[in-house]
């Protein structure tokens, strides 16, 4: 009896014990929680103030007491690691005390992220912006033969847009990436190392930090949908690389082997040109000029149109205290044309800043970034932990953006005056397809090389022949020209954000955003043909949003998704080729008459 009274009592103490440490780790992520805000709306406010025209990112770095704040965030993930998860009986606080330890990110690095790889992140969003690269042929195609340096952007992207010389094309290609090999490789791999190290340190999976998702089912989804697009894009590979061959001769286009990048660049940059390799086929005269949809419009009323679309699905409208201090107007003194809109969306209380400049583009990323704003006011009143929601913001700003573009909805809201014509559409429609379908497989590569970088399945020294190995496999591309195996070829589009993992951002985003919009055509009783869908005032699709936006990451992602998508909650580029199917009938038709070749033979550019 005595025996079984000490047993009884040693195990209420147990129980006691173990209910008091989850009490204790309960209490812990709680404050923690408050603390997260706390600190990144110090931040927000202090940006929101600031007195010129930099983007949020920019000024974050510049702010006096962001290093504070960064040992505060350091404070949290390490006290979040003194907690034995395995004597954590709530699965709820097991969640948040993961998620916190993650929450110093980078800044765990201590002096060495503010004095090393904060610089390195900003050199690398310099590369194409400084003035370091000698004009072709010393200035003798320029205006004036001026022979001053040039920059990437926008000197070198508009010499691209335009040009009609391949050597000139090869001649840019190869003198950025000449100029700017050895500073971008330093600075890349110390990003590199920083993420490995800190992952080390926070003692979390380095890809955890990167992705903030389970990164190998999320690989394993994207080669799903890579293999759903292959054919297709197989398809606009051959049209692009005929009308290349047509345009620049066998020399410098095999109609058999893979399109050299210089040129691949090319049909990228003037998808919407007159230029374009579609002039013979669908003149961009034939389309409307979209930036005179908006031109009645402001910068100011251009924001409001994109609220409207949101409001339309139920959502509430933006606060008046929104609109007064939270709604950033740009610089009227200094009106900046290469302005982006940027928005600040770490915690519930979001910034946004707009552009002074009024164009059909702008209205659409408006559109894009208010996808941000609502996702946030939905999540509002979730714990820090559970706040970031998979980046599923962006597939549906991607979604919205695609209805509010379509000629359905630009006619329905009085924007355009005119309906278009089928030949019309179909330019417009061929147009997105280039831009959309030629750019996934380049996100893919550059997410499996950073994928493989961190995870040492490959290193610097052999990065650049791992490269051009992904390029020509998944995008038929290949150098102009043959490279060194110690050289970096990465476009200036890789290091863009790349502390954000933009790259897989931009692929989830463009894939999902497409099976999103899909499901909201049928949930809106979409009649019509996919690509001229608009879901604009469905409350039955805002009622869907709501859903899955309110859980934010307190679910898996399949499950979070499964809200909008519950028959499939996998990446799938189905949506994304029943969009584009009249293009792609096309082109299989001019194909099949040219006796084009479909797919690419080896490359015999060498990397050694």
């Amino acid at each position: 009896m005595g025996l079984l009274l000490l047993v009884l009592i040693a195990g209420i103490g147990c129980a006691t014990a173990a209910a008091n440490i989850d009490l204790e780790a309960k209490t812990f992520v709680n404050q923690s929680s408050d603390r997260y805000y706390r600190f990144y709306n110090e931040i927000a406010a202090e940006t929101y103030s600031a007195n010129n025209e930099e983007d949020f990112d920019a000024l974050f770095s510049k702010l006096n007491n962001v290093k504070r704040i960064a040992e505060e965030l350091v404070s949290i993930s390490r006290q979040a690691a003194t907690y034995d998860l395995d004597r954590i009986r709530s699965p709820q606080t097991k969640l948040a005390l993961q998620e916190l330890r993650t929450a110093g990110d980078l800044f765990v690095l201590g002096d060495d992220y503010f004095s090393s790889v904060q610089m390195n992140l900003a050199a690398l969003q310099t590369l194409s912006t400084d003035k370091d690269i000698e004009p072709y042929l010393g200035g003798a195609n320029m205006p004036n033969e001026d022979d001053s340096p040039l920059a990437y952007f926008p000197d070198i992207q508009k010499i691209v847009q335009s040009s009609k010389d391949a050597d000139e094309l090869k001649y840019y290609w190869e003198a950025w990436r000449d100029k700017n090999q050895l500073w971008a490789s330093l600075n890349f791999y110390t990003i590199v190392q920083s993420y490995q190290r800190a992952a080390k340190i926070l003692e979390v999976p380095v890809h955890k930090l990167w992705y903030r998702y389970d990164s190998q089912e999320m690989l394993q989804q994207m080669e799903q949908a890579m293999t759903e697009l292959r054919p297709a894009y197989q398809q606009l590979h051959a049209f692009v690389r005929q009308e290349l061959h047509k345009k620049y001769g066998s020399d410098v286009v095999s109609l058999n082997g893979p399109i050299p990048d210089h040129l691949f660049q090319q049909v990228l940059e003037q998808a919407w040109a007159s230029g374009s390799i579609l002039e013979d086929y669908y003149p961009r005269a034939q389309l409307p000029e979209f930036d005179e949809y908006v031109s009645h419009l402001t910068a100011k009323a251009m924001v409001n149109e994109s609220e409207n679309f949101y409001t339309s699905l139920g959502f509430e409208p933006l606060s008046a205290e929104f609109h007064k201090n939270q709604l950033k107007e740009p610089n009227q003194d200094s009106p900046n044309d290469d302005c982006r809109p940027s928005i600040f969306d770490l915690t519930p209380h979001v910034y946004l800043m707009y552009c002074e400049k009024v164009s059909f583009r702008k209205l659409m990323q408006y559109h894009s970034h208010m996808a941000r704003v609502y996702y946030a006011q939905q999540k509002s009143h979730l714990p820090s932990y559970y706040f970031k929601a998979y980046n599923l913001e962006f597939a549906v700003g991607e979604a919205v953006v695609l209805s509010a573009s379509s000629p359905a909805h630009l006619t329905g809201r009085r924007l355009a005056k005119e309906v278009l014509s089928e030949t019309a559409l179909m330019s417009r429609l061929f147009r997105m397809a280039i831009h959309t379908i030629l750019s996934i497989p380049l996100y893919y590569v550059h997410t499996k090389v950073m994928h493989d970088l961190l995870n040492d399945t490959v290193d610097m020294d052999t990065v650049n022949k791992h490269y051009w190995r992904l390029m020509e496999q998944h995008a038929g591309i290949e150098a102009p020209s043959d490279r060194s195996e110690g050289a970096i070829d990465f476009p200036y589009k890789f290091y863009v954000n790349i502390d954000q993992s933009f790259q897989t951002q931009k692929f989830i985003s463009e894939v999902l955003g497409y099976q999103f919009y899909r499901e909201f055509c049928k949930k809106s009783f979409n009649r019509g043909p996919l690509h001229n869908c608009d879901f604009y005032g469905s409350l039955a699709v805002g009622n869907d949003l709501k859903s899955m936006m309110s859980l934010g990451s307190t679910k898996p992602w399949k499950q979070v998704v499964g809200k909008i998508l519950p028959n499939n909650t996998g990446l799938s580029s189905l949506a994304l080729l029943e969009y584009y199917q009249p293009v792609l009938g096309w082109l299989n038709k001019y194909n099949k008459d040219a006796n084009s070749k479909i797919g690419w033979t080896a490359s015999k550019k060498k990397i050694v």
